[in-house]
Parts: C-alpha cells; structure tokens; sequence
C-alpha cells in the first residue's frame, strides 16, 4: 500500500477527461492514469503537443489517490490526479526532509509551470503526500479490462451472451427470468 511523497500538481478529473477525448487518447483511461498504458499514452501525447515543455521534464509521472477499502460510490474515481515532476514512494516510512531537500532546478519548477498553465490553471504547485492502496487497479479484478478500464469488445458477456446455450442473457441481468427462443 504505497504512500507517494510527490512534487507536482493537482490535474482534476473532468479537465483529464477532456483532454483525453478532444486529444483522441485512444490507449488513455482517465480514471486510471497511474496504469502503464495510460502513462504512455498521456506521455507521448505530451510529447507531441507541449515538445519544450517535456525537455524539461523527462521524468514525469502521474499518480492518484485511491483507498481500495472506500467503498463509497467516487472512491475508484477521485476528483484529482497529480501531474508529478518529482516522487519518491514508500511503503512504510520516508525521511520526507531529505527528499524535499533535494529540491527542483528552477527549469524544471518553470517547466512544470508552464505544463500546469496548459492543463489545470490556477492549481497549486507544491509538495504532496499521496495514499494509493492499488496503483495498478488490480481491485478491479477482471483480466479482460483494457487500459480504459472497460471490458474488451470482444466479451461475450458484454454482448449478453451465453456460449453455451448461445441465447441472450439480457433478461437474467434484468432480473425478469431466462430468455426463451
């Protein structure tokens, strides 16, 4: 269950969503971005778009807060990610004055604010202690999920059908009994 100490800023959820979709971010989940497909998807997006600015940032990450044991129904989507310029994780403890110590070069701080004018204006840049219990989305638990999150085409489930009767299962999902052909 890693805690990040980070550096960067707050990225709100609706402002990734857009940027996704008016992007065409096809590999993107934007409720997902600590996933390894979404990474690079968002990097290389970054890359085309803001060239300068990513020279500047050649390690830049994405982390969000999840708690797998909120059961609440905004716990697997928070409002905020992190565009994070700066991490060190730790699993049990971290001398957090030596981390913060170490400091950004004023190019990258400079850099990381003008990523930040382009992605969520006005959002604090700062220092962050951030709790994640499941950065892979394993709590998901289904193997067929893609890097968006949702189930592939390719699930029979998701078209609601059977393969061994080869009928549909809509009327079992409703709740209103089995299908009859």
């Amino acid at each position: 269950m890693p805690i990040y100490l980070i550096h960067g800023f707050r990225w709100p959820r609706k402002p990734i969503r857009v940027h996704v979709i008016l992007n065409n971010i096809d590999d993107a989940s934007p409720d997902c971005v600590m996933r390894a497909g979404t990474q690079a998807a968002l990097m290389s997006n970054f890359r085309t778009l803001y060239p300068d600015i990513m020279a500047a940032l050649p390690n830049l990450q994405f982390v969000e807060q999840l708690d797998p044991a909120d059961d609440a129904g905004n716990a697997t989507s928070q409002p905020y990610a992190f565009v994070v310029d700066k991490m060190e994780q730790s699993n049990l403890s971290i001398n957090v004055e030596a981390v913060m110590g170490q400091g950004v070069s004023a190019a990258r701080w400079d850099a990381l604010a003008d990523l930040r004018d382009k992605l969520a204006p006005g959002e604090k840049i700062g220092w962050w202690v951030v709790y994640n219990g499941d950065p892979e989305r394993a709590g998901l638990g289904d193997e067929s999920l893609g890097n968006d999150g949702e189930k592939d085409e390719g699930d029979d489930d998701e078209k609601g059908i059977d393969d061994k009767k080869g009928k549909s299962t809509f009327r079992k999902w409703l709740g209103r009994g089995s299908s009859k052909t």
